[in-house]
């Protein structure tokens, strides 16, 4: 008998990738394809639905398909993820109205903000759904579509996720699963999981929003029409997916509580399992992939970025070549000290107003030394995070560490140093198209729920911390500290 074969597709901010699986973890194929983000002023981010997140989808399923060599009947349920959380409004018919609104990088509704807190109070709001309002918000960016495009916001049928939409084109079933719907603070009760009959009528109807599902929950089956696009069977289930940051940690085999996933890519996010539901100021508390599991999540605005905008901004090397000039430059990066918020910053500060800035340096600065100082800023950033958790009693036991910018191994170990953790290297690194191939199977019954990952995810390798530069990095990282401190009142 053939085994049991499982699809993942993860929309990401500059790529989407995608992989088929066997029931025992076996990669048979895997592919990806590259996009662009689109931003029409400063501070605005945003994507087309069709040509970017389904278009890629439609093109993974193709090509997974025929690298697999593999009949479309094989494959018992389809997962999926995406950026998130993001706004997309559609009409009655399911076609977009404008392109979709991205996450936390879109920063045009800090008016909105305001007006939500100043209504409800900041207070209540975190009641509510665990978290304040933040760039991350979706409601402020929808009262922003409803103040400022008023056509738009008269033809609105369903305001989408990105996940959402892909789920709508696959199954015609509108839904967001109940990891993302914390992004519709404060409409979602993360409690009761359910919208809160106190509020969801308050800024928008309440039939707009979509039905709250688990992320490993079937939503749907595949219809013919989306069958006859893709190439899948028609009536292959669904699941509902979720953000990609979910199925990321899914995919680095966090599964019980304590395990951490720390994950570098263009900024830093991080979801930490919980025993139980424990909202925290200036963190993000939710319910996880499955009934009965929870999580607290962060993360900083800049890591891969930071570094792109530095090889860009003083062309003429590679990027390798400053990562070999930067391994000369002792602890310390020769005095130099980076505030990495080049975008602001999100947890523990959650200030989008934060500027970046390069302190300390004198005619005697090498370049490596800039470059390592920018990693140390990274180290001193995650720091600040896992002391903050620590003041309120919650400890990572195990950190997973992925993401395209955990290729570095300088930038862990400066990172394993500052902090005095040990990171762990899975050793499957597809990251979260392998997560919702996972939760697809969890969806269909093979396996119980996410605890499972363990089954398909080990340890490859692991970044310990050098106990000799403890003391010294404890310093440089109150320099940091007070270096932001201190300069706060100008941004």
């Amino acid at each position: 008998m053939k085994k049991e074969c499982f699809l993942g597709i993860d929309i990401g901010t500059g790529s989407s990738k995608g992989v088929i699986t066997d029931i025992d973890g076996k990669i048979l194929s895997q592919a990806s394809v590259p996009h662009e983000l689109d931003m029409p002023r400063p501070g605005w981010y945003e994507q087309d639905a069709d040509s970017v997140w389904w278009g890629d989808f439609v093109k993974l399923c193709r090509l997974l398909l025929s690298k697999a060599d593999l009949h479309p009947e094989r494959i018992m349920a389809v997962g999926l993820s995406t950026i998130a959380p993001c706004v997309l409004p559609v009409d009655s018919a399911g076609k977009p109205l404008r392109p979709g609104i991205m996450y936390g990088i879109d920063t045009r509704a800090a008016a909105e903000i305001r007006e939500i807190e100043k209504q409800i109070g900041r207070d209540e709001i975190f009641r509510i759904s665990g978290q304040d309002l933040s760039s991350q918000s979706c409601c402020p960016k929808i009262l922003w579509i409803k103040k400022n495009e008023p056509e738009v916001w008269a033809a609105t049928d369903k305001i989408l996720t990105a996940a959402g939409y892909l789920v709508y084109k696959l199954t015609g079933r509108h839904t967001v699963d109940i990891y993302d719907a914390i992004g519709y603070a404060p409409l979602f009760n993360i409690r009761d999981k359910t919208w809160d009959p106190a509020y969801a009528n308050l800024l928008f109807d309440q039939a707009l929003l979509p039905e709250l599902l688990w992320s490993s929950e079937t939503a749907g089956r595949i219809t013919p029409e989306a069958a006859a696009l893709t190439g899948l069977t028609a009536g292959t289930p669904v699941i509902t997916g979720t953000a990609d940051a979910a199925s990321e940690a899914v995919g680095a085999g966090v599964c019980r509580s304590g395990d951490m996933m720390m994950m570098y890519g263009s900024s830093n996010f991080f979801i930490l399992r919980t025993k139980e539901l424990n909202p925290l100021a200036s963190f993000w508390a939710s319910n996880f992939t499955d009934e009965g599991s929870s999580v607290l999540t962060g993360g900083m605005s800049t890591v891969g970025s930071l570094f792109k905008w530095f090889t860009e901004a003083f062309p003429g090397r590679s990027f390798e070549q400053w990562e070999a000039l930067s391994a000369a430059s002792p602890a310390g990066a020769g005095g130099i000290t980076v505030l990495p918020y080049f975008a602001g910053e999100r947890t523990p500060l959650n200030a989008p107003e934060a500027k970046g800035a390069i302190f300390g340096l004198t005619l005697q600065s090498k370049p490596g030394d800039i470059w390592k100082a920018l990693q140390e800023s990274i180290g001193f950033g995650i720091r600040h995070n896992i002391e903050v958790l620590r003041d309120e009693g919650v400890e990572a036991r195990r950190i997973m560490a992925i993401g395209g910018a955990s290729e570095s191994r300088s930038l862990l170990q400066t990172i394993s140093d500052i902090t005095g953790i040990t990171q762990y290297i899975p050793d499957k690194t597809l990251g979260a198209c392998y997560g919702d191939a996972f939760l697809a199977a969890v969806g269909t019954g093979y396996f119980n729920s996410s605890e499972e990952s363990y089954k398909w995810v080990g340890v490859e390798g692991e970044i310990t911390p050098d106990r000799h530069l403890a003391k010294y990095y404890n310093e440089q990282y109150l320099v940091f500290r007070d270096l932001y401190e201190s300069t706060a009142h100008l941004n």
